[in-house]
């Protein structure tokens, strides 16, 4: 799901963390456990919510149930989110078996009974890296903004270099701000890998295993590439990385190389839509036509 500029979707804010990536279950984006209440709470909303849809779509034309969905009162924060431009976010999957993500849930709910100050600091430290890396994206979406040369000129250079060569490219005020806010945001991500890695080695469950770590690490070496991580409740089902410019080819070909099958697929910029009928349908024909 490669994410770029030009894309208008929005973001829930969930008091737990989001893995950009938070992005792609982001992947988007958590492990739905709000306060260590969460996985029967969404499974309960989930099917009510359902069970109001079926109601309301025998009674009322679907534009009409989809508008009632999307401003009804949730409880939660909705804000416009996307990655700056010249940014690529690049699922992959790594073909080593899914995890059980109710089963990951319960083992962390077990485990914030168990010990609650030390799962309480855990999920704290977490949220504060995710809302660092929030701030830094969208710091690096105003630069691009109002400084549009001296970013894209960061992120063509930076694309083609290892992350501990970009500070050398700050040749002037500018590009350095833009490189700062690069680093800041891959800081930021680390830490949310460090505290998910914790949670999961407390609850004794994967939740970043050591082979995904490896994986990851290696990702994280290679030329142009921002971001990378477990997205979603975490485990052995998919990987994700930011890559910056057009570098998404330098993690594909080592994706590759060790069995992860890179998900070449792309967002659709105008976010939640009503189609008559399939898209892609539509666009073979028009092509045909």
């Amino acid at each position: 799901m490669g994410m770029n500029g030009s894309s208008c979707w929005h973001k829930y804010r969930q008091t737990t963390f989001i893995s950009i990536f938070i992005l792609f279950a982001a992947s988007s984006t958590s492990l739905f456990m709000a306060q260590g209440r969460a996985m029967s709470n969404v499974i309960e909303v989930s099917q009510n919510v359902v069970v109001k849809n079926k109601v309301a779509a025998q009674a009322l034309p679907a534009p009409e149930v989809i508008s009632d969905i999307l401003n009804g009162n949730w409880d939660h924060e909705r804000t416009e989110f996307s990655l700056p431009p010249l940014m690529t976010l690049l699922p992959g999957e790594p073909g080593t078996g899914g995890s059980s993500t109710p089963s990951m849930v319960g083992a962390v709910k077990k485990w914030q009974k168990s010990d609650p100050q030390k799962s309480l600091d855990t999920w704290r430290r977490l949220s504060e890296a995710n809302s660092q890396l929030e701030i830094q994206l969208n710091f690096l979406s105003k630069l691009a903004k109002e400084q549009w040369d001296a970013y894209k000129s960061v992120i063509d250079s930076c694309s083609k270099l290892r992350s501990e060569k970009w500070i050398e490219q700050a040749s002037e005020p500018n590009k350095e701000a833009v490189i700062k806010a690069l680093l800041g945001a891959k800081e930021a991500m680390l830490g949310i890998r460090y505290h998910m890695r914790l949670m999961g080695e407390a609850a004794g469950v994967p939740i970043k295993p050591e082979s995904q770590t490896k994986l990851l690490d290696a990702t994280l070496n290679l030329e142009g590439v921002l971001l990378a991580g477990v997205p979603g409740a975490g485990g052995f089902d998919a990987v994700f990385a930011v890559t910056l410019g057009d570098s998404s080819s330098n993690v594909t070909k080592t994706w590759s190389s060790l069995n992860v099958l890179a998900l070449l697929v792309k967002e659709d910029p105008c976010g939640v839509s009503l189609e008559s009928a399939d898209p892609r349908t539509n666009e073979i024909t028009s092509a045909v036509s």
